[in-house]
């Protein structure tokens, strides 16, 4: 005789929705995973991020910085230029995002991590080193970093 036909519809229904919530989550995973272009007001993370691509960890930046930070710029010229160097993370339902912004002091070389790029999967950093000598930028390097997890 089989199910009565009132079960054997709430059990489609059932299904339905589960491979509807199924492929939302799975587009919306993909969708994140890929990275979205964060939104800056940074001349720096924009040219940045115009330069590189999300699957290029390691890659010299040092270039594409020097243009925002030349040799012999003021230290509190630069560290102003750091300080506008921020992303407005995005606002997913289902993970939450890691901002990185982080900045030491070692004598007279600065380094500085500054977060690009953010996905459901990881996290892409800019790393600047930075040198100054009698107030004024002498050395400089930059890389992407990639964080995984």
């Amino acid at each position: 005789m089989g199910l009565p036909r009132t079960m054997f519809s709430k059990g489609r229904l059932l299904a339905g929705g589960v491979v509807l919530f199924a492929l939302v989550c799975l587009v919306s995973t993909f969708d994140f995973s890929r990275g979205r272009v964060p939104q800056t007001s940074s001349p720096l993370i924009s040219d940045v991020l115009a330069a590189t691509t999300a699957r290029e960890c390691g890659r010299d930046a040092t270039e594409v910085v020097a243009r925002h930070l030349p040799p012999g710029i003021e230290q509190a010229a630069a560290e102003t230029i750091l300080a506008a160097a921020v992303i407005v993370p995005p606002q997913p339902w289902f993970w939450t995002p890691v901002n990185e912004t982080a900045t030491s002091w070692n004598g007279d070389t600065l380094e500085a991590l500054r977060t690009i790029k953010i996905t459901a999967f990881g996290t892409n950093l800019l790393r600047i080193h930075m040198t100054f000598g009698e107030g004024r930028l002498r050395r400089l390097a930059a890389e992407v970093v990639c964080r995984f997890g």
